[in-house]
């Protein structure tokens, strides 16, 4: 009996269910939607980053022009999903994922956020379903989206401050300009202010319109080493509860004052002043909306965001597991510009980020993970028979033994150890043959320059920390970065994007590999 059939038969008996056989009920089955192509997912994981960890940033600071940053961001990545997958539903499904992620990854944002979000979704979905505008289309989204942008922010700011904000700009702006005739400052300040989101969203249109021409050719002129960068540390939650007590009290004492004079409830405690009127009130609102309307509408929304993640779980676990790369790219690609300076840098590292997101379906370094004993060296020998070309190694389980087994030659040499081996290597409570790993480590090498798909099965411990199958892995990526695809157990695949220090796709299925 052939290698093949022998751990066919044996996956089979030790798992009737095997993940990886047809008709399975099992996270594999997230490619049964009818987009097949892996840079849909990776522009949504795309855009979800710069909701989250952009977006997340610019929110906390109060940044006064967050919509030209975020909104442009949304912008850009709706662009792409219009060009590369047009089509009905297909930016609004995006919209929905990227608000869950939003929701996952940014808890506190506020509800203006998610407002922003779903009307760009909506207006990318009117203006995309067809490609055949696409030019127009680019530069009417991206202006209505960054003029929605303004148009909230000035919204808000009067619901906050009042009418009597732009009195006082008025007031302060006629009296420190001395003039003999009145001007209306507020005016021409919130002119100037949908101006500049105008102008940005003609010029953020143009550039979405020649990107699908410019990200094929970027991808060749900034190659890309992924580098590995600490986390961020976590805020202390003890503190902000105890920082929010304390705002809620003085909240119920400025509301107390603030209808106290308004009613003229006896003496007024609040002397008549205009600014100290706007400051009373803004308090007041936006201590309300963060302790109760916020909170509550907040709550709602993701009540809503949850019921819908039901339905888009499998689009929201494919996003999930290109989340990381995804991460890694933008991470690396700031990193590599360092030696820029000024915009330079910041134009090397937008160009590197869309190119190395999104590049070519028929390339890329494919992780494969799954639980330990699920059949994934099963699936591989399964997927081997269908393809014309493919090289390198498989780890399989025989009679209990591990043994490897050259794809090329099919012949299979015993990988454990027994009490005569002299060279060893362990792991845990498994002692290896040294010289099986060397001749394993001698095919994959051989197999480095063919055409066709080389795997390596599997990347372990072992070859984290530097021994095992990980010399020749090493090698062979600096050699190429396309149609290699890695078998690693589950809860590894990170650290093993990281240990292979180039852009990754998880995977957890072979249906997921671009086709021949």
């Amino acid at each position: 009996m052939s290698l093949t059939l022998k751990v066919k038969e044996m996956a089979k008996s030790h798992n009737p269910n095997c993940a990886y056989y047809p008709n399975r009920n099992y996270i594999g089955t997230l490619m049964e939607s009818s987009i097949r192509s892996n840079s849909y997912y990776r522009v949504i994981a795309l855009w979800a980053l710069c909701e989250a960890m952009i977006g997340g940033i610019i929110h906390g600071m109060r940044i006064p022009v967050s919509g030209l940053i975020v909104g442009s961001a949304a912008v850009i990545c709706i662009s792409l999903i219009g060009w590369y997958h047009p089509g009905k539903g297909n930016i609004l499904k995006a919209t929905l994922v990227v608000a869950i992620f939003k929701m996952i990854l940014s808890p506190q944002a506020p509800v203006t956020a998610y407002i922003a979000v779903f009307f760009q979704g909506a207006m990318g979905e009117l203006l995309f379903w067809k490609r055949r505008y696409y030019i127009i289309s680019c530069f009417l989204l991206a202006s209505l989206a960054l003029l929605e942008s303004a148009l909230q922010r000035i919204i808000v700011l009067t619901i906050l401050y009042g009418n009597d904000l732009w009195k006082a700009i008025n007031d302060l702006m006629n009296k420190l300009t001395d003039q003999q005739h009145w001007t209306n400052y507020s005016r021409l300040f919130i002119g100037s202010y949908i101006a500049i989101h105008l102008l940005m969203g003609l010029l953020i249109g143009g550039v979405c319109s020649v990107l699908p021409k410019k990200i094929l050719l970027w991808k060749n002129k900034l190659p890309l080493t992924i580098s590995v960068s600490p986390k961020l540390s976590e805020y202390n939650k003890e503190k902000k509860k105890k920082r929010g007590r304390i705002v809620f009290i003085i909240w119920i004492a400025f509301l107390f004052l603030y209808i106290q004079s308004y009613f003229n409830i006896g003496p007024p405690l609040l002397p008549e002043s205009i600014p100290l009127k706007i400051l009373m009130r803004s308090v007041i609102i936006v201590v309300g909306w963060v302790f109760i309307i916020g909170p509550l509408l907040r709550k709602l929304l993701h009540a809503w965001l949850q019921k819908k993640q039901g339905s888009a779980q499998l689009e929201v676990a494919k996003v999930m597991a290109l989340l990381p790369g995804t991460e890694q790219v933008i991470r690396s690609s700031w990193d590599q510009a360092k030696t820029r300076r000024g915009f330079k840098r910041y134009s090397d590292s937008f160009k590197s980020i869309l190119a190395h997101s999104l590049y070519d379906e028929s390339t890329g370094v494919y992780i494969l993970t799954a639980p330990v004993g699920t059949g994934k060296t099963t699936s591989v020998l399964q997927w081997i028979g269908e393809q014309e070309q493919v090289y390198g190694i498989l780890s399989p389980v025989i009679n209990g033994k591990r043994y490897f087994y050259d794809i090329e030659t099919k012949t299979e040499f015993p990988m454990e150890a027994d009490e005569a081996t002299q060279n060893t290597l362990s792991v845990g409570r498994f002692v290896f043959r040294k010289e099986a790993f060397e001749k394993a480590c001698a095919i994959i090498e051989r197999s480095a320059d063919k055409a066709g798909w080389l795997v390596i099965d599997e990347i372990g411990p072992l070859e984290l920390r530097g021994e095992g199958l990980a010399t020749s892995t090493v090698k062979v990526l600096a050699k190429r970065n396309n149609r290699i695809l890695l078998v690693v157990r589950e809860g590894l695949a990170e650290k093993v994007m990281a240990f292979c220090k180039t852009p990754c796709i998880i995977i957890h299925d072979l249906s997921e590999l671009p086709k021949e």
